[in-house]
């Protein structure tokens, strides 16, 4: 057995002889970490004598057993006397506490194994699945080392606060965090912040992608690796967006070349000289599960120093649920995880509900967001893109706005912008007006 039965019994005995010494070891344990079926009980007891405001001794713990009748099942009196012999009155059970939890980790690894041999072995089980399910108990179990650490004074965090006050203070950069390559997004959020999740939605149509592939591709610009998940979009796809934008030729010339120039191949070639030397990693496998999807960006970030990790788009990533909102509850869930436990900025694109057809261009809000409110619970920012109809033009009007419906640790609002058709992108809305004057300034010249 996986056990140190001796620290469990110190543990129990400790707590009998002082009561106080019951929140040191129930700040890290619990019931379950103890090996013995009789010291699981015992603990559990304890516990509940002590919510009720109740002195844990060898008298009440007894008539607490045995009103749950499991007294005899313990050893009866006897096995609570005994827990008492031989320790001191004060007596330190810190490093006890810490054998059991060990002992407790390491049982439950063992049971992991048993299952993953037992699955490996079953004719039934698809091995992505069983990769999924065991990457799912592990991190469970990381997860929950991690969540027994004990609460500390601020006095040892102020110092390196002010440490890292100083240095953003005199950062050479403008922003906090990472672009998206929108102004007024950077300018008002301070750019995606480590250790947090960006939700950007949008209906079908309105370009979530395309904000995607300009952020991804604003970061790698300036040497930032990223990690970009396309279940939608291939990489050639997302390759051919990236060239346009780079190039500057229009995006119906990269996409069908048939109708480029020799000056627009020459611009697309001169492009991907510079983008075949970025820091981008592309996944575009779809149906990917969100455990497969957070142990390869795990990966990436620990071996490649990714340090944004883009989703396209959090609905159709797979995850076990009943129903499609507990399954984007789950897909959201394991994407926060990831962002605080690697401390990566995560921009993670979501599809809205369809508008109402009597009013069509309606803004969205923070309710539209398909599926699941915890999307909206789990995100630091929520920002949505919009575009209405242009009955005139028959199509989506190049008029949007970008809306910051959720900030957490800033303001919100709306900002219009201008989607450039030729390379797919999206600015300020004074953009086009710049970009007008300069163009009747080159045909002036």
């Amino acid at each position: 057995m996986i056990a140190s039965l001796e620290s469990e019994k110190t543990i129990l005995g400790t707590i009998l002889l002082d009561n106080h010494a019951y929140n040191e070891a129930a700040e890290k344990l619990h019931a379950s970490d103890f090996a013995l079926d009789s010291n699981q009980r015992i603990f559990a007891r304890m516990g509940e004598l002590m919510s009720e405001g109740r002195a844990v001794d060898s008298v009440t713990l007894v008539e607490q057993l045995g009103k749950t009748g499991q007294l005899n099942s313990i050893g009866g009196a006897c096995y609570l006397a005994d827990l008492e012999m031989g320790l001191p009155r004060r007596c330190s059970i810190g490093d006890y506490v810490r054998i059991v939890k060990d002992k407790s980790l390491l049982r439950q690894l063992r049971n992991v194994a048993e299952a993953m041999t037992s699955g490996a072995e079953d004719p039934a089980t698809v091995g992505e699945e069983l990769i999924g399910e065991i990457e799912a108990r592990l991190m469970e179990l990381r997860a929950g080392a991690i969540g027994c650490q004990q609460a500390s004074l601020i006095a040892g965090s102020v110092v390196p606060l002010l440490d890292r006050l100083h240095q953003e203070r005199t950062r050479t950069s403008d922003l906090l965090g990472l672009p998206i390559g929108i102004r007024c997004f950077d300018e008002i959020t301070r750019g995606l912040q480590p250790g947090e999740v960006t939700q950007l939605g949008a209906r079908s149509g309105i370009g979530k992608s395309a904000a995607m592939v300009q952020a991804a591709t604003e970061n790698c610009r300036h040497g930032a690796p990223v990690m970009l998940f396309s279940l939608e979009m291939s990489r050639e796809q997302i390759l051919r967006r990236i060239l346009s934008a780079e190039s500057g030729v229009s995006f119906p010339r990269v996409r069908d070349t048939k109708l480029a120039s020799d000056e627009d191949m020459a611009a697309i070639r001169y492009a991907a000289d510079k983008v075949s030397d970025w820091p981008l990693h592309i996944v575009d496998a779809s149906g990917i599960r969100i455990e497969k999807l957070v142990a390869m960006a795990r990966l990436a970030i620990r071996r490649d120093g990714v340090k944004l990790v883009c989703v396209d788009y959090c609905q159709i990533v797979n995850a076990d649920g009943r129903d499609e909102r507990l399954r984007v509850a789950a897909v959201s869930r394991g994407l926060t995880r990831l962002a605080k436990d690697e401390g990566v900025a995560l921009l993670v694109l979501s599809q809205l509900s369809r508008a109402d057809r009597l009013n069509a261009n309606k803004r969205p809000s923070m309710s539209d967001l398909r599926e699941s409110s915890q999307l909206e619970n789990d995100a630091h920012v929520i920002a949505l893109l919009h575009r209405p109809w242009d009955d005139d033009a028959g199509r989506l009007s190049s008029n949007a706005e970008l809306i910051i419906a959720k900030q957490r640790s800033g303001e919100t609002g709306v900002f219009p912008l201008t989607l450039d058709r030729r390379t797919l992108t999206f600015h300020d809305a004074c953009w086009s007006e710049q970009r007008s004057e300069t163009e009747s300034q080159r045909c002036r010249v």
